[in-house]
């Protein structure tokens, strides 16, 4: 008995006919009602019996009929399981422009991770959070921390980046080794744009008000590179990680905050049940990477 032999006398049973059955099948009515007399003569019982309601299941029949539904059931997931074995596994990785991704790629080739089967895609946190709720990223990794986007989605936090003070190399304080951020509050702030960077300057502000006063705003950037741009300009100062501040951009420089409140969020998301193997070991080897060498501080 072959399997093509169940799939005809299910039809059958579900179009109650021969006729019906041969026509949905494209096989003649000789070899559908060959193959069903042939099932019948191997169970050793009659499978239909033949009414003005056309080809009914007896008692036997139904019990045959349950049981062929599971086989062609079990069937058919083993070899969608097989395939989806032999699928390459894509991981999608979200990262802020800020984020030293080389880094993290050194990392995942020295942990000899599949690299081909990883795929990078930079943008800003907000949009990240939508795409990993999208399914279109399986990782976004991002600063600080924003409760409204990341509804439905688990939040690790990864690491502390240090926070910085970024003025131009020929500010009034740019030798210090080290400054109390309230000698910066006479100075104009860079700051990045609240649409795509919103729970990193509410820390900035937050830093700056515990420090005794409310930043004054000079420009606004919608991006790393224009805020240095303006600060190396000369016209403003600002807080950043080391990582943002190890540019090729020349006219500034950056000096360690006396605080303790100077730490921005490294954080992962991901949709909360998220259990594939692969994505649990970037992880590890993210936070691992984050831990003894700080992604050159990010």
């Amino acid at each position: 008995m072959e399997i093509r032999h169940l799939k005809t006398l299910m039809m059958v049973a579900s179009a109650r006919s021969i006729s019906k059955a041969s026509h949905l099948l494209h096989l003649s009515q000789p070899s559908v009602t060959r193959i069903v007399q042939e099932i019948e003569t191997i169970v050793g019982s009659p499978l239909f019996s033949r009414t003005r309601d056309g080809m009914i299941l007896t008692n036997d029949g139904k019990k045959f009929y349950k049981l062929a539904t599971k086989i062609i059931s079990s069937i058919h997931e083993a070899i969608s399981e097989l395939k989806n074995s032999h699928k390459k596994c894509i991981v999608n990785i979200g990262f802020c422009p800020s984020i030293m991704i080389f880094d993290l790629i050194e990392q995942l080739r020295y942990a000899n991770f599949k690299m081909d089967c990883i795929r990078f895609h930079e943008f800003n946190a907000k949009r990240q959070l939508i795409a990993l709720k999208n399914n279109h990223i399986d990782i976004s990794i991002t600063r600080g921390a924003d409760t409204a986007s990341s509804e439905g989605l688990e939040q690790i936090i990864l690491h502390k980046a240090e926070l910085f003070a970024v003025i131009p190399a020929a500010h009034r304080l740019s030798g210090k080794k080290m400054l109390n951020l309230d000698e910066l509050k006479d100075d104009q702030f860079v700051v990045l744009s609240e649409k795509f960077f919103p729970f990193y300057n509410k820390t900035v502000t937050a830093m700056c008000k515990n420090a005794g006063f409310t930043p004054r705003l000079g420009f606004c950037a919608n991006g790393y590179v224009a805020a240095l741009a303006t600060i190396a300009a000369g016209s403003c100062v600002g807080i950043f990680p080391r990582g943002i501040v190890n540019s090729i951009i020349p006219g500034y420089v950056y000096i360690p905050i006396r605080s303790e409140d100077n730490f921005i969020d490294i954080s992962c998301y991901l949709r909360k049940g998220e259990d594939r193997k692969e994505i649990i070991d970037i992880i590890s080897i993210i936070r691992n990477q984050l831990c003894n060498f700080g992604l050159s501080d990010i």
